[in-house]
């Protein structure tokens, strides 16, 4: 971004009264983030790999922090994450199997993600009104929801956090250059091991922060009489941050089990291009030039009063207070032309670099997009100096009311879309404690080493997972039979019938539940079935299970049924 008048340096040891202004902006994030979780963060619950985690410590054989932080390392990290399972173990030595409190903390990193953000962009000489609107387009964008949503997911949070804090503490050991410079970059260090030994995806945005803080510091300090000192010492400056990402990188990539041993770098290329380019059309396309569309869908389907007085509060807040700070939005269009186009292009950066590292299949509003949340702040700057550029076309007097327009506008459907898609998570965790208990009602005693196939069920509630995958309902029934090792997954249309048992697709291949031990449960006609061999099978299926086939809505892994008016959806041509 470009730097205000002063210097990153000055501006560093310069503060004085802006922290006050400052202190009130923050207070506004605080309350504008809390207004958005208000709605749903009380009534989440667990969901999908949740319930794997849970039933791993809760049926570890010792309860100590240690024991159940073993136990679920050695279980399910497979991608070495130990900052994550660590969490997750001490929020569960702290809160048991309730959800409420693993959603409250969930909310508080949040929180502390935006304030932190807005910290950053400030600290980085930016003006008030590109801080404050940067980070309100982060906070309400619902790119990232699973997030918000889904304790398993909640890792990225903690990521940004430490991510911020790292950068944080790098930039005040460039403010002490002679004292305190390692005491704060060993602190800079342990913030980008956390981060990457958390979760993956500020790594490349590490490497970025790292590039540009070199590109200022050889603008702000070159001379020709002394280049080679200068380099040097931008060089060494930058050098603990870009070794400790390698350092992270290398051990994933030789030790982590899903990476794979032949990975082919041309085809992650191409992977990653693609993953990229559909990011692109989601972010800029759906969530941004559709998103008049999207509100008026959530106002016409999804919509209650709560939830519009809510986000008409926000965009209404965020109006008045974009509106009367003083900003250079009232500058000459020649000026503001000239500064826009770099945050446009920094935020396209800063995108590009969070979605460049092992991307996931990008997903509009369902459990994959919980892999978005560092390429939406790259998001969140380029739309902000995308509308500064519009802006500064608009005569003058115009400029001030059309930018907190449209921030307040992009702020007031975020708002609005969030407390919908929380609506579907609310739900489908009720939709589960019911079949559970069902369950346990009509299937009093699983046997050890039999499986249970649980039918007449969607696998998704909107973009929320009920079930629907081999280790969540598995997980789930451990908890409740309270074992280990309870075999179980749901029937779907692409159920099939072999000589040696039932054939369920998973994520990665399709699992073969033999028969003999094999039960299934109808939750809709309440009744349980043994399914010795393949002939009782095909004639369940035959005379019971008539409906599998158009049962559920249409759905897509990872994005669940496209109830939000999806464009990846529209141009697969489904409605």
């Amino acid at each position: 971004m470009p730097i205000a008048q002063t210097t990153l340096m000055t501006w560093l040891g310069g503060r004085g009264s802006r922290w006050q202004s400052d202190a009130h902006d923050c207070l506004f994030l605080f309350v504008i983030g809390t207004l958005t979780m208000a709605s749903y963060a009380v009534q989440l619950g667990f969901y999908g790999d949740d319930w794997a985690l849970l039933a791993s410590m809760h049926l570890s054989k010792n309860q100590s922090l240690i024991d159940v932080f073993t136990e679920i390392v050695h279980v399910h990290d497979h991608e070495i994450r130990p900052v994550q399972f660590l969490e997750l173990a001490v929020l569960y030595k702290l809160f048991g199997l309730d959800p409420l409190g693993y959603h409250l903390t969930n909310s508080t990193i949040l929180l502390l993600d935006f304030l932190l953000l807005y910290f950053l962009v400030r600290v980085l000489g930016q003006p008030r009104v590109l801080a404050l609107s940067v980070s309100l387009l982060f906070i309400l964008a619902p790119s990232y929801s699973t997030d918000r949503f889904w304790i398993a997911s909640s890792a990225a949070n903690l990521s940004m956090c430490f991510f911020l804090l790292s950068l944080h503490a790098h930039l005040q050991a460039l403010r002490h250059p002679r004292g305190g410079f390692l005491r704060w970059e060993a602190l800079a260090i342990l913030g980008v091991l956390c981060s990457g030994f958390c979760y993956e995806v500020f790594l490349p945005l590490f490497l970025l922060a790292s590039a540009f803080l070199f590109a200022f510091e050889l603008k702000t300090k070159w001379s020709r009489f002394a280049v080679g000192r200068i380099v040097g010492k931008a060089v060494l400056h930058q050098t603990a941050i870009v070794g400790a990402v390698a350092l992270i990188l290398v051990v994933k990539a030789l030790w982590a089990p899903r990476v794979p041993g032949n990975l082919e770098l041309i085809g992650l290329a191409v992977w990653t291009g693609r993953a990229i380019l559909k990011a692109a059309v989601i972010n800029y396309g759906y969530h941004l030039l559709l998103l008049p569309s999207t509100t008026w869908h959530v106002l016409k389907y999804y919509v209650d009063f709560t939830m519009v007085v809510m986000a008409v509060v926000i965009g209404f807040a965020v109006w008045i207070r974009l509106y009367t700070l003083p900003n250079f939005f009232i500058g000459s269009a020649g000026e503001l032309q000239a500064k826009m186009p770099i945050y446009l292009c920094c935020g396209i950066g800063l995108f590009l670099a969070g979605y460049s590292l092992f991307p996931i299949k990008p997903a509009e509003v369902g459990p994959n997009n919980r892999a978005a949340i560092a390429g939406t702040v790259g998001v969140a700057v380029s739309v902000m100096g995308g509308l500064g550029i519009l802006t500064s076309l608009s005569p003058r007097m115009w400029r001030k009311p059309i930018f907190c327009s449209a921030v307040a506008f992009i702020s007031m459907s975020g708002a609005l879309i969030i407390a919908a898609l929380g609506n579907f998570w609310i739900e489908s965790y009720r939709m589960q404690k019911e079949i559970l208990s069902d369950i346990q009602d009509h299937v009093p005693v699983i046997p050890a080493g039999a499986s249970l196939i649980l039918d007449g069920v969607c696998p998704y509630n909107g973009p929320a997972p009920v079930f629907n995958a081999t280790w969540d309902l598995s997980g789930a029934l451990s908890l409740a039979y309270g074992r280990l090792g309870v075999e179980a997954n749901i029937v779907t249309q692409w159920v099939t019938v072999e000589q040696n048992g039932l054939s369920v697709p998973t994520y990665a291949d399709r699992v073969i539940y033999p028969f003999g031990k094999l039960y299934i449960y109808h939750y809709g006609r309440k009744t349980s079935h043994v399914l010795r061999d393949a002939q009782a099978a095909q004639s369940y299926f035959d005379d019971i299970s008539t409906d599998r086939v158009d049962r559920c809505p249409p759905d897509d892994d990872g994005n669940g049924v496209d109830v939000m008016n999806g464009l990846v959806a529209k141009l697969r041509g489904r409605e």
